[in-house]
């Protein structure tokens, strides 16, 4: 059953599990659940379709460096997959192999716990079991940087794929423009009695469950927890102020460019470090990519006036000296593109701020931050990179000056993967969620999607979210 909770607000019924988050994770277990029979309520934030009254619900306070929260998620039905581009990569083996990451621990479980769920993974995105994760050339490079292997989605759109399916499952109830704004726990504080919802006309119902399990995205499930302060003054499951605590993204850093010695060669290509780079320099991983600038490339409202300067500096052959414009590379020169690890740091977060959306609940205060050992793993990918390339008789690169200088700031900009908000540890002092993903100290609370990583590797997290979602939803089934 499909409803507009605009509509419909009166909701009457005890469910087995409520799931409030329509992206990935919550879909896929709200399938996973009813399947076994179980009754399912879910919800939706957002509508059907994209709005502007809609997603400034998640504006956000951004006080550390700036990542465009705001723009990088989507509050609609579907979630982040309605503008997901579908790269997909598993986490390794050695994903789980750290016992500590810059003074917090790994992960608490370890591959063989997820990577049974991988074939199923893959056909819910339309992924090929059968023709697994290719790389796009051999390993060019040298023992450091290997080839990487990764698979595209068509993309899968979960509410074009899901959204029927979802309707007329009789287990599932679906209502949307239903925002989850509150909990309430029972007198000692152990159980979730009920979740509060409202809709944009101020209008509220409570649903009961047996169970809820938070959905929401890296920076929505750390900022309703934190709403929830009636019983819990910090609030729930924020007993160790870990909540929102240990933001992480895959960082963007302009490394550099290169030149081919061989035009010949691929036109991209594609590089992960390898395990013994990474424990040899103590970093974290990178997936570095060199493509050949096809062609000037500007955009916004200046775009004519940019493309004019960029064409004719190009010409000219004095692209460097007006970076001014916009940094930028010519047709026929190497770009080089990251997609690094961010390790876990305390000081990077998501804590509310004293503003409020548009029913009255306090929005996210996004403060970004790195630590020295990303800013090593930076320099290391990138130094080891431009030997490696260059030893191999491929061609030379030309790092940034702030690889070379310490001294200067790193620029790093953002992939729109939001993870570890609400991380997994074996113990509520390092984290949010046990290895079942259920709240420490609430025995009926669970979180799914990327805030549950305790670290998160140089893939994109979407093949990950959804092993552990079924992951979570397999030992829901079982208790």
């Amino acid at each position: 059953m499909l409803r507009d909770f605009s509509i419909h607000t009166t909701i009457d019924k005890k469910y087995d599990t409520c799931i409030a988050g329509t992206g990935p994770a919550g879909i896929t277990l709200a399938r996973k659940l009813a399947s076994s029979g179980q009754s399912v309520i879910l919800l939706e934030a957002g509508g059907l379709e994209y709005s502007d009254q809609s997603q400034g619900f998640y504006e956000c306070e951004s006080v550390g460096h700036n990542g465009w929260p705001q723009f990088t998620r989507l509050r609609y039905f579907g979630g982040t997959s309605n503008h997901w581009s579908g790269r997909c990569r598993p986490f390794d083996k050695s994903d789980f192999s750290a016992s500590s990451v810059y003074d917090l621990p790994g992960w608490p479980i370890d591959y063989d716990d997820i990577e049974p769920f991988l074939k199923e993974a893959m056909e819910i995105i339309d992924l090929d079991f059968t023709k697994g994760f290719q790389t796009l050339h051999g390993n060019l490079i040298s023992k450091d940087f290997q080839a990487d292997a990764f698979a595209h989605s068509p993309p899968t759109r979960f509410k074009d794929k899901y959204l029927h399916q979802i309707t007329a499952n009789k287990n599932i109830d679906c209502f949307y423009n239903a925002t989850a704004v509150d909990m309430q726990l029972d007198s000692g504080h152990q159980n979730i009695v009920s979740m509060a919802i409202g809709n944009y006309k101020n209008q509220y119902s409570k649903i009961s469950a047996d169970r809820f399990i938070l959905c929401l995205g890296g920076i929505e499930n750390p900022r309703f927890l934190l709403n929830c302060n009636n019983q819990m003054k910090t609030g729930i499951g924020n007993i160790n102020d870990m909540v929102g605590r240990c933001f992480m993204e895959h960082l963007n850093v302009p490394m550099g460019s290169f030149i081919y010695k061989d035009l010949t060669q691929p036109r991209k290509l594609q590089f992960y470090t390898t395990d013994d780079f990474c424990n040899t320099k103590n970093v974290g991983k990178s997936n570095i990519t060199l493509s050949i600038v096809n062609q000037i490339r500007s955009y916004g409202r200046t775009k004519q006036i940019k493309n004019f300067f960029k064409t004719i500096a190009c010409h000219m052959d004095i692209e460097d000296k007006v970076q001014f414009i916009s940094d930028f590379k010519c047709p026929g020169m190497g770009s080089i593109g990251t997609l690094i690890e961010q390790s876990p740091y305390l000081k990077s977060r998501i804590s509310l701020s004293n503003r409020v959306d548009g029913m009255g609940i306090k929005r996210a205060k996004f403060d970004w931050q790195i630590n020295d050992y990303d800013k090593k793993t930076i320099r290391e990918a990138a130094l080891g990179m431009a030997k490696s390339f260059n030893d191999a008789g491929l061609g030379t690169v030309r790092l940034a000056d702030f690889i070379l200088d310490p001294n200067l700031d790193i620029p790093f900009g953002h992939h729109s993967h939001h993870m570890g908000t609400t991380r997994m540890s074996d113990s509520p002092n390092y984290g949010v969620v046990d290895s079942n993903c259920k709240v420490f100290g609430i025995d009926n609370l669970y979180i799914a999607g990327s805030s549950v990583f305790s670290t998160g590797g140089a893939c994109n997290p979407t093949m990950p979210i959804i092993q552990l979602s079924l992951r979570l939803a397999e030992h829901l089934a079982k208790h």
